[in-house]
């Protein structure tokens, strides 16, 4: 009997040893190099369609006809190439007025824009002893759109 409380002692002790050995081994793999380098090309934000922003694309859907704060102009979109989205998404149409009550299909590709104030405006001030004012009703962030390139 001692015998066997001293075999899962001892199986304890190598078990935990081998999740720490590989706990350091883990945060040796991932450690932060000490060189800061900047990346060659940023990183591209993606879009509500795609991660790729300036593919080209065929979507369908209708205006938004309903009671949340959405932009004016913005489609349900609901099929991306052929392709029926599990949720519909609510995308702003920027170069072209579209109709309501009827059925889109659209082809183009999908850009974007930083909205609202920059934390760095809030920061500046303070940093200068000046009270900031928001600038913009809009929380800063990236808004996806879609340019129409021609309609179906």
């Amino acid at each position: 009997m001692k015998n066997l409380a001293c075999q899962h002692a001892v199986i304890a002790i190598i078990y935990t040893s081998m999740i720490c050995a590989q706990s350091v081994l883990y945060a040796q793999m991932n450690e932060p190099e000490t060189k800061a380098e900047l990346p060659r090309e940023p990183r591209q934000p993606g879009g509500y369609l795609s991660n790729d922003v300036g593919k080209y694309v065929t979507i369908e859907g209708v205006l938004y006809d309903g009671n949340e704060k959405v932009e004016s102009n913005s489609l349900v979109v609901e099929t991306v190439n052929g392709r029926k989205l599990e949720t519909p998404a609510i995308v702003l149409i920027k170069n072209v007025r579209l109709p309501r009550r009827e059925r889109c299909v659209l082809k183009g590709y999908e850009l974007g824009e930083m909205i609202g104030s920059p934390p760095a405006l809030r920061e500046a001030a303070e940093e200068n002893g000046e009270k900031y004012e928001e600038q913009s009703a809009a929380l800063w962030r990236w808004r996806p759109y879609f340019i129409v390139l021609s309609a179906a």
